[in-house]
């Protein structure tokens, strides 16, 4: 009978049996969290809101275990971090634990990058700015660049069954590591030639999906690369396997520049695209049968039950009912993104039905967070 987040937030923190007492998703999932621009600032201060109520509640936590790292990914309530070394940590922004992964090693740098094998070493071409190239040793690259995304397998990456699984910076190969058990990263060839995985999506298991939603630019044309594949991975046992979807090599049609998010529901890949910021009036969502004889992409207009959650970092789905508990309205999609030109964060709440878009204000200092945003989900409280 708690009328707000903010009354739900002071009883859980009176002691643990009054925690105890009351189920935290209820009130508190999912949540956005913003992190600094600047990993080096002296203070790195993490703060989460609910965004039902505008902002309302909010509270932050210093984290200064995160100096100087990147975030890289978050999954079943953890928190993916790097750094210039290629360490990896998880966190859970809320309890403040941390779990440490196997560091990235010589191989995982070189299965990130296509590279040039000259008598002085291996050597990979930048990106050109203004108009020129720049040739960097392999060594010399940052390693907290090698990977691209990390995704978990569970929300208990100490219980020693959890897996995580990377998508690397430009490569065709995932790399993944069973928590606190492998010691070292082991690489699995997706199968799928000419281009990059852009993101990962746990699909239950010990089943990945690898996607590939661009291509490397800087050495392959789009028109060879196979843009929108998707690559079965499954790290069970002592042989992991990756099968191609071929089927399923071609995206919805859309646009070479709509920005496209991918979510796990209900058994299903979703997939969220977009015409870009502000352009609510083009936004198309889509699901697939993955495991089906024949999968194809099937246009969704109304999805009763239904709440999905985009941010410019890390998305999630969620149809379990959280949307009708906790404040979320049904058949939506909650999109929040930094508005650089009005300096504040935007909350679009789109219609899957009828497309219409009701933007939301940010209250207090939320207005002038910046710096990475994603949507996280609870899973304990300390």
């Amino acid at each position: 009978m708690l009328p707000s987040r903010r009354d739900a937030f002071s009883f859980q923190s009176m002691c643990s049996a009054w925690r105890a007492a009351l189920p935290f998703t209820k009130f508190f999932a999912p949540m956005l969290m913003t992190l600094p621009f600047c990993p080096n600032s002296p203070d790195i201060a993490v703060t989460f809101f609910t965004p039902t109520d505008g902002g309302e509640t909010t509270f932050t936590r210093n984290q200064p275990s995160l100096r100087g790292k990147t975030l890289r990914g978050s999954s079943h309530g953890w928190l993916a971090f790097v750094d210039e070394a290629g360490y990896v940590t998880l966190l859970n922004p809320l309890t403040g634990a941390t779990v440490e992964l196997t560091p990235a090693d010589e191989r995982v740098l070189a299965a990130s990058y296509y590279h040039y094998t000259f008598p002085d070493g291996n050597w990979v071409i930048l990106p050109a700015v203004r108009g020129q190239h720049e040739w960097v040793r392999l060594e010399d690259m940052k390693k907290s660049e090698i990977f691209r995304e990390i995704v978990l397998s569970s929300s208990s990456p100490g219980s020693g069954d959890c897996v995580a699984m990377a998508a690397l910076a430009e490569s065709s190969t995932v790399a993944f590591c069973r928590v606190g058990v492998d010691v070292a990263w082991t690489l699995l060839d997706t199968n799928v030639p000419k281009s990059c995985v852009t993101s990962v999506v746990h699909f239950g298991g010990s089943r990945f999906l690898a996607i590939f939603n661009g291509h490397c630019g800087r050495f392959v044309s789009p028109e060879v690369a196979v843009v929108g594949a998707i690559s079965i991975c499954d790290v069970a046992g002592p042989s992991p396997t990756a099968t191609w979807i071929r089927s399923l090599h071609a995206a919805p049609k859309k646009k070479s520049d709509w920005a496209c998010k991918y979510m796990h529901v209900n058994g299903e890949l979703y997939l969220v695209t977009s015409k870009g910021p502000g352009c609510t009036n083009l936004c198309r969502v889509y699901k697939s049968n993955i495991f089906s004889r024949r999968p194809k992409w099937m246009r969704v207009k109304n999805a009763p039950g239904l709440t999905l959650f985009l941010s410019t970092n890390f998305t999630k789905g969620d149809s379990e009912g959280a949307a009708s508990v906790s404040g979320f309205e049904e058949n939506s999609i909650y999109c929040v993104d930094y508005n650089v030109y009005r300096n504040q964060l935007e909350l679009k709440i789109i219609d899957i039905a009828n497309g219409t878009c009701e933007f939301q204000p940010f209250h207090g200092k939320i207005q002038d967070s910046a710096g990475t945003i994603c949507w996280i989900q609870p899973n304990h409280w300390k």
